[in-house]
């Protein structure tokens, strides 16, 4: 796979879609494949966890909070992603999610289902390029941001 996404030449996502809506997941990985991203799609959060376990290194995380098993929110709270280098999380739910549960697990941003799927790509590839720019200790994406 090329380095290299087609828009603009930004280099490629590595997304992880946790999400367990199948039909859903298949397609918004489809979509970002076609833009040149990785998508890794896990149904749970526990498949999630085992993603990273294994060395899957995700620049973004999309992330569903009503899960089978643990929730999105006991994700976060599992620090998981902290081996992971700690990528952005944009919460993508059918659930309205209040701006201070987002601080709270410190999370750069939340798409409300439905959503269009242009606005998701929009997200991955804004908020994957600024990860790639800024420092990593610096915090990613931004509450306004959508």
């Amino acid at each position: 796979m090329s380095s290299e996404a087609p828009s603009g030449g930004a280099p490629e996502a590595r997304v992880l879609l946790i999400e367990d809506d199948l039909p859903l997941a298949t397609i918004v990985s489809k979509h970002l494949r076609a833009r040149g991203h990785q998508a890794k799609v896990a149904t749970s959060a526990e498949e999630a966890a085992e993603i990273v376990r294994t060395g899957y290194r995700p620049t973004i995380v999309l992330l569903d909070i009503n899960l089978p098993g643990d929730s999105g929110w006991a994700f976060l709270r599992s620090g998981v992603l902290a081996g992971a280098g700690s990528p952005p999380v944009f919460v993508v739910s059918a659930t309205a999610v209040p701006h201070s549960r987002l601080r709270e697990f410190n999370c750069a941003g939340y798409l409300p289902k439905p959503f269009a799927v242009p606005t998701l790509i929009e997200i991955v590839e804004r908020h994957h390029s600024e990860a790639d720019d800024a420092d990593a200790s610096a915090p990613q994406g931004g509450f306004d941001a959508l």
